[in-house]
């Protein structure tokens, strides 16, 4: 936003990752599949990131995209594997805070989701 009265504007991007992005962000939305292994079908290829290649090379360039003001919201579940996400949290120098959590039960198994706030 610049200048008194300006609208305030958003930029949505569907991209690999970065890949067709050039620019920074004060925020960025990122819900990365949560399952780690190769899709075994057409349905299961939107649910699944064969050892989580796009969330590792997502925290490997995010700093990158955000702006000095920047922060971004990461959805993920307890269906995934939440310690490696806090590997890379840690790892490429982020501070990640739970801002939302919500669970249910599917096919008898207990599931939450979390949203991630983080920081550089």
């Amino acid at each position: 936003m610049s200048g008194a009265g300006a609208e305030p504007s958003a930029e949505i991007r569907v991209s690999d990752v970065f890949s067709a992005v050039d620019s920074e962000f004060d925020l960025i939305v990122f819900d990365p599949p949560f399952l780690w292994f190769k899709p075994r079908d057409e349905m299961e290829a939107n649910t699944t990131d064969e050892n989580y290649r796009a969330m590792t090379a997502f925290f490997e360039q995010a700093r990158e995209r955000l702006s000095s003001r920047g922060r971004m919201l990461l959805f993920f579940g307890s269906s995934g594997d939440l310690g490696y996400l806090r590997h890379l949290f840690d790892a490429h120098g982020f501070t990640a805070e739970v801002v939302a959590r919500d669970g249910f039960v599917k096919d008898d198994w207990p599931v939450e989701y979390f949203t991630f706030r983080w920081t550089p």
